[in-house]
């Protein structure tokens, strides 16, 4: 194991920095769809913290920088700035003012697109606001990619190191003007540091250390040296005081400690057992102890990871390491306290304390394809995949693409790549520079490692993956096509109808291109908690589990001086959730043909939709900043909306800790139709407690993302309440239907399930409510009419105080279109509109209940008596329904019997459904994990989900989903 990691991450130092004398483009305008699940989805390549450690921002090559909270590792912002094809745009630098007013970003951001504009704009650094995530000001000319940036002590001045001969650069933090340069470098130049008293000092794989007086915007070198211990000093720090220099090498596992004034060499620090390099070095800000991290790899109860080594005596004393990672550790940032905060190549940060104990940590959210190149295998059709979540195929799966459903493990039919065939050799194929066909060398790019191969059937040709790349190949080694990836193709696999080139590709994603042609054609993107995942088309046509729609979104450049926007795939749900379209795409080999067939199946006319003529607004907080404490019942924010000009804002929507604010005499509240861009003002009410703001932008074209902002009550507590007087009432409506008007529809349990349910819940009256309704409906009792009784009763009585919880257990049906409805006791399938429950009216009663909305839905049956085979397999899912109800707009915790095209299973032995039986078992006690009589809506979450699994032997997965802005919190109380 310990050789094949270090493969991997020697693609990551190899540094494709080239200078370019073409002039600048404009970045793209064509929207880009994008990963963004949340986390980053390439290398973090840099961190930076302000001087008090109250946020942390990361840098990555998936072209994002992120801002988070520190103390709870809560994202607060992401920071966009444009970006455009291949590397443009990727971020290999960041810092952050002392203040923390202030981000600049860098990189690879010269853009070369094909539309020059006639300014030789060259590389660009950009400053954002880190607070709003806005473009403030961006400094452009610069002959390479930054490397590496850092403020000085004070904040006046930033200093930045570029990529290839091209050295130093020093700036005016509030204009942007270049106040010094130093260009004498032989190589590339990965870190500069300021000293307090005003010196600069660079590292370069020239072999040298720079050492500079930096005062009344005069640069002036003082030492220049080579650096002791290795030829590619790749990090060097100054100590809190000074005095001292830290050395941090790539190629060598060398840690030095110079003097700060001269560079003059004091000592090693203890580096044995160190087999690769510690690339980063960073001291505490006590100057007392010493950190390194980097590639170097141990293992640690039997798992390799990289760590972080410490020093004790400020790098003189003894060595302890600390793992944090499976891949190398990219950069280093200290914080009060003696905590660490660290970011890797996985990609995943966090934050140690002064103990080594993880007390923040982001997992990547990116699945391991390494080393699976023979356990990839793939259905004929290229339909049916057998991949594994972790490297070298640990946890394996496989996933239908067509019924969108995960698999048995032990599917038949599925073939492993062909690497052999006769008259075709390829020899050092996998991990080198220098692959062979017959003996003759392929070419391939400077610096690009080839790492995958796979042969058509009948010896007509084959495929090489690379770090960048997939390259088709004649028999004779003819180059017919190339095709740019989103990151190194891991493995890949070529179907036996000899039609599909499908790889596992570094950015998490499982890609199909067509054979005749390399063109993209469908994109699987597996979430690693092994649940969530999302496919599409390249034109943004999609499918999702539940809870997994915004992973997925789409990146729209607002040219050189402006953040770009992010709109997660959810807000085109009406347009581009089409699993319809998706279910063609393998048999007809074209996403245009797909979307053909299926809208001549639908009855849908075939329109195409572009992203920019559909934009819902974007809206945006300006003040206060995030973090403020309150003690008043009320505060005023400043917000900003954007909207294009053919779909002004027409109203505004505010949720205060998921609950929807009542806006009908609120003060300062603009709903007039607003076009382009403006500022407003609104006055919202607070409870007395930490809250989190939610403000929501609306125009004909849907529902903006939310910006959010939270707030901490710093005012008095409310006296307490008489407890039985003030407690909430619980309404529940329970609708279940087994025996329909057509005996053809019947079930066996969903009118008990629905008693059960509702008697479940009576038993807290009393307990944690004061009071509990419950509106019971089953089998002839739960018409059309009558649901919609029930709905309105709901929403009528449940008040601001209150929680209403629907239930709903039967059949359930999408229609042509993909809209769902609930089927009544009186449903005729074939008039859905007059006989079933529509969506929209499940809704519209949920999302605007005055109190909590929890909604529990079994009705996922149908796929067994209910339509076609072909209906069935393109459209019979709650999936998009329940991702709608769950979206931070409409507010509603949703507990749903299984996810996808599984069907929800009952057995008379167990008295209920799988996954009533679960529920029932929960609010009875059984999912008070903590033993603390409170059981907690995900703590419900939690038992339901595993005892369903065990129930069901794993073929039903149920899913809860809870909006943002909602903490868990109490929905029931074990015991009597």
């Amino acid at each position: 194991m310990y050789f094949i990691l270090r493969f991997r991450m020697l693609c990551v130092c190899v540094a494709l920095l080239v200078s370019f004398s073409l002039q600048a483009a404009e970045p793209l305008l064509n929207p880009q769809l994008r990963i963004d699940a949340g986390e980053h989805a390439a290398m973090v390549r840099r961190i930076a913290t302000d001087v008090q450690g109250r946020w942390l921002v990361t840098g990555s090559d998936d072209k994002t920088a992120k801002v988070w909270d520190i103390a709870d590792g809560r994202l607060l912002t992401t920071l966009r700035p444009p970006i455009g094809l291949g590397n443009e745009g990727k971020i290999f630098s960041v810092a952050m003012s002392p203040d923390g007013s202030t981000v600049a970003v860098s990189g690879w951001t010269q853009f070369n697109n094909g539309l020059y504009d006639g300014a030789a704009d060259g590389h660009t650094i950009y400053l954002f606001d880190r607070s709003t995530g806005q473009l403030l000001n961006r400094i452009n000319g610069l002959a390479n990619a930054v490397l590496h940036l850092a403020y000085s002590y004070d904040g006046a001045v930033l200093a930045a190191t570029l990529g290839g001969a091209n050295g130093l650069r020093i700036f005016s933090a509030s204009s942007g003007q270049q106040l010094a340069d130093d260009h004498d470098y032989g190589a590339d130049s990965y870190c500069v540091d300021f000293s307090a008293d005003g010196r600069v000092l660079t590292s370069s794989y020239d072999g040298m250390l720079r050492l500079y007086r930096f005062d009344n915007n005069r640069l002036s070198l003082q030492s220049k040296r080579s650096a002791p211990g290795g030829d590619k000093p790749s990090a060097a720090r100054f100590s809190p005081d000074g005095r001292r220099i830290a050395v941090g090498f790539d190629g060598t596992p060398s840690v030095n400690v110079l003097n700060g004034f001269d560079l003059s060499f004091s000592f090693a620090a203890d580096t044995s057992g160190v087999d690769s390099s510690l690339l980063n070095v960073i001291w505490s800000q006590d100057g007392s102890v010493l950190y390194a991290g980097g590639q170097s790899p141990k293992q640690f109860d039997g798992v390799w990871q990289r760590y972080v080594r410490r020093w004790d005596s400020s790098g003189a004393g003894a060595a302890t390491d600390w793992p944090v990672a499976g891949d190398t550790v990219m950069a280093l940032a200290s914080l009060p306290g003696g905590r660490l905060a660290f970011g890797t190549a996985d990609p995943t940060w966090g934050v140690l304390d002064a103990t080594g104990r993880k007390v923040v940590f982001h997992a990547q959210i990116l699945a391991d394809f390494r080393d699976n190149q023979e356990g990839f295998r793939l259905s004929s059709d290229g339909a049916k995949i057998n991949f594994g979540y972790q490297s070298f195929g640990k946890s394996p799966v496989v996933f239908d693409t067509l019924n969108h459903i995960f698999l048995p493990e032990n599917t038949p039919n599925l073939s492993p790549p062909l690497i052999e065939s006769p008259g075709m050799v390829v020899t050092d194929w996998k991990y080198t520079f220098a692959p062979k066909l017959n003996g003759k060398k392929l070419e391939l790019r400077p610096f690009e490692r080839s790492r995958s191969l796979a042969m058509l059937p009948g010896g007509d040709g084959f495929v090489l993956g690379s770090d960048w790349a997939l390259r088709f190949f004649s028999s004779t080694g003819e180059l017919r096509w190339k095709i740019s990836t989103p990151g190194v193709v891991w493995n890949v696999n070529i179907s036996r109808d000899g039609r599909w080139v499908v790889a596992t590709i570094g950015d998490g994603t499982i890609r199909w291109f067509r054979v005749a042609d390399g063109t993209e054609q469908l994109a699987f993107y597996p979430h690693p908690d092994m649940k969530r995942w999302v496919m599409w088309t390249p034109e943004g046509y999609y499918d999702a589990s539940l809870g997994a729609e915004d992973m997925i979104g789409w990146h729209l450049n607002r040219g050189k001086d402006k953040a770009a926007d992010f709109f997660p795939a959810s807000r085109f749900r009406n347009q581009f959730n089409r699993p319809d379209v998706l279910a063609y795409v393998l048999d007809t080999g074209s996403e245009v043909e797909a979307l053909r067939f299926a809208n001549l199946a639908a009855g849908r006319k075939t329109q195409v939709v572009s992203i920019t003529n559909v934009l819902p607004p974007v809206v945006n907080i300006v003040t206060p900043d995030d973090g403020l404490t309150v003690s008043s019942s009320e505060i005023t924010l400043k917000y900003s909306t954007r909207t294009p000009d053919d779909a002004p804002v027409t109203g505004i929507r505010v949720r205060v800790n998921g609950l929807a604010v009542n806006l009908t005499g609120m003060r300062n509240l603009a709903v007039a139709a607003t076009n382009g861009e403006s500022e407003h003002e609104i006055s919202v009410p607070i409870p007395p407690q930490d809250s989190e703001i939610q403000l929501f932008a609306e125009n004909r074209n849907g529902v903006s993302t939310p910006a959010s902002l939270r707030v901490i009550w710093g005012g008095q507590q409310t006296a307490a309440e008489d407890e039985s007087q003030f407690k909430p009432k619980l309404y529940v409506l329970a609708v279940g239907v087994s025996q329909y008007k057509n005996p053809e529809y019947n079930l066996g349990l969903a009118a008990k399930d629905a008693t059960d349910f509702a008697a479940v819940f009576f038993k807290q009256k009393g307990k944690l409510y004061g009071d509990v309704q419950v509106r019971l409906l089953t089998d002839d009792k739960a018409s059309k009419d009558d649901v919609l009784d029930g709905l309105e009763w709901l929403k009528r009585e449940v008040t601001s105080r209150d929680v209403g919880v629907m239930f709903l257990a039967g059949h359930g049906m999408n229609d042509n279109i993909g809209n769902y409805y609930y089927l009544p006791y009186n449903v005729n399938p074939d008039q859905l509109m007059r006989t079933g429950v529509a969506q929209n009216d499940i809704k519209l009663t949920l999302n605007t209940l005055a109190g909590k909305a929890v909604f529990f839905v079994d009705t996922c049956h149908s796929g067994n008596a209910l339509g076609s085979a072909k209906t069935r397999a393109i459209g019979g899912t709650t999936d998009a329904f329940v991702n709608e109800l769950a979206s931070a707009e409409n507010g509603v915790i949703v507990f749903s019997s299984s996810t996808g095209r599984q069907l929800s299973q009952e057995d008379a032995a167990w008295g209920n459904g799988a996954f009533t039986k679960a529920v029932v078992e929960g609010l009875s006690g059984k999912a008070d994990f903590q033993r603390s009589g409170k059981i907690t809506h995900k703590g419900l979450d939690y038992y339901v989900t595993e005892r369903v699994k065990e129930l069901t032997h794993g073929q039903q997965s149920p899913v809860s989903l809870s909006p943002s802005g909602i903490t868990d919190f109490p929905i029931a109380i074990s015991g009597k």
